[in-house]
């Protein structure tokens, strides 16, 4: 069985896999992001030696004759130039100027395709997920930054120089909030997991986990969600009132935002995903609501919001199926 080895390189973490032509992914290897580009490239080449390294004895063990893989795709954050040669504009991971398709093709002799990893996930969401066929489709992703997918006549849409989908980098309030790429007012300033989490280190304090000790975890969206819900007590400034202003605003970011993209791009179906989303219980019945409220009925009266089936592994699904070795588009 045709195999691609696929990546998913994202803001707080990586995941590399085999992808096979069943859409089956084996020897999963993640890899913690960090922001130095040397132990990062490191620990990606490591993860990939390991699964190749596995992949005979993987095979053994499922029955299904796993073949060598034939190319690598990756599924990036950021914007991967027409060339294909690098990850540009991606303020969450250490790849700015790295040559990286050069360093994959020389270190493991394969041929490599990167993509975004917005375009990757709806393009896996439309090919194998609950929204397979629905077309035009808009997957939307609140992770460690925000990036959308879109699918038209059945395949991602690149935009002219093929940086289409980093909405995150739209200005939502002019003067506002500093975010990660350095702009001013930006989305992903108010609603991106990043800018969240060292919102909430600045403003409540080291994160105190299940000791009680501050600093004995780190702040995640779940963990604002977990504060935002205990007993105020010590007035304005405390952790539990600092933590619902910001899950407030940025649950108004949020739906602002799905429903400016619905108003402009009219689609049939939406995706919603990331680790936003998947900490916050609650969120995405809000979304629904707002865009049912704010939009105009052209717009909502066929739309379906649809359950992601892949999760992560769409994002290697789509990167893969950006090869074009294992399925024709």
């Amino acid at each position: 069985m045709r195999t691609v080895l696929a990546g998913d390189i994202g803001g707080t973490k990586c995941r590399f896999a085999l992808v096979s032509e069943d859409f089956g992914v084996h020897a999963v290897r993640r890899v913690p992001t960090v922001r130095e580009t040397g132990p990062f490239i490191d620990g990606m080449a490591r993860a990939v030696r390991e699964i190749l390294a596995e992949r005979e004895a993987v095979s053994e063990r499922s029955g299904l004759d796993l073949e060598a893989p034939t190319a690598l795709g990756f599924g990036t954050a950021g914007v991967i130039p027409v060339d294909g040669s690098s990850v540009n504009y991606a303020p969450n991971l250490p790849l700015e100027g790295f040559p990286l398709t050069q360093f994959l093709r020389e270190e493991f002799h394969l041929p490599v395709t990167l993509i975004n990893d917005g375009r990757a996930s709806a393009w896996g969401e439309y090919l194998r997920g609950h929204a397979a066929s629905l077309d035009p489709l808009l997957c939307l992703f609140f992770g460690t930054g925000i990036g959308i997918g879109l699918i038209v006549d059945g395949k991602p849409y690149g935009g002219g120089n093929n940086a289409a989908g980093e909405i995150g980098h739209t200005v939502y309030r002019p003067g506002g909030r500093r975010c990660p790429c350095g702009g001013i007012g930006h989305f992903e300033a108010y609603c991106g997991g990043r800018a969240m989490t060292e919102r909430a280190l600045q403003e409540i304090g080291p994160c105190a986990g299940a000791s009680g000790q501050p600093g004995s975890e780190r702040w995640t969206v779940g963990k604002l969600v977990e504060v935002a819900q205990m007993d105020p007590g010590g007035g304005p400034s405390s952790g539990p009132l600092v933590a619902r202003q910001i899950l407030d605003e940025a649950a108004e970011a949020v739906c602002a935002l799905v429903a400016n993209c619905c108003v402009l791009l009219n689609p049939s179906a939406i995706v919603l995903g990331g680790g936003v989303l998947a900490g916050w219980p609650g969120l995405r019945g809000r979304i629904v609501a707002h865009v049912h409220d704010n939009t105009h009925e052209p717009i909502r009266v066929d739309l379906k919001f649809v359950e992601s089936m892949g999760g992560s592994d769409a994002i290697l699904w789509g990167a893969a199926a950006a090869t074009g070795a294992l399925w024709t588009p």
